[in-house]
């Protein structure tokens, strides 16, 4: 792979950026695509990865949010409240149904703060399977 090669691996209408709306965005797409290919590829080095696998890594997971969000945007925290999501996310997914104390040492919590983000992230995981059967409707 070039480093100068963009190709995302799906197909854009030729068209596409000329339906957009909004003339900034038309401009600083194609920065704000190599930035974060750039910042991805550049966290991967930090931790360790080779340079290669580390872009390889950054064209994944570009691909990956543009099959997620190409076309919209959607808002990303920062600071404490991307910590916070991630640490339930990280609390979530090493729950095994019996080591909440441990989980309330290892992120600094009580445990009823830790069953507390357990459940409000079974409710996003049922969500994810589940949807709501009766959704507003307005």
């Amino acid at each position: 792979m070039s480093d100068d090669n963009l190709d995302l691996g799906f197909a854009i209408p030729e068209d596409a950026l000329e339906r957009l709306e909004d003339p900034e965005l038309l401009k600083k797409w194609p920065q704000g695509l190599t930035d974060m290919i750039m910042v991805i590829e550049a966290a991967m080095v930090r931790r360790g990865a080779c340079r290669e696998q580390a872009r390889r890594v950054a064209f994944v997971a570009v691909r990956a949010l543009s099959q997620f969000a190409g076309g919209r945007s959607f808002y990303i925290p920062k600071g404490e409240a991307l910590d916070r999501a991630l640490r339930d996310r990280e609390l979530w997914e090493r729950f095994d149904g019996s080591n909440v104390s441990e989980l309330a040492a290892w992120a600094h919590l009580t445990e009823v703060q830790v069953y507390a983000i357990l459940a409000e992230q079974r409710k996003l995981a049922r969500r994810r399977v589940q949807p709501e059967l009766f959704e507003h409707q307005g």
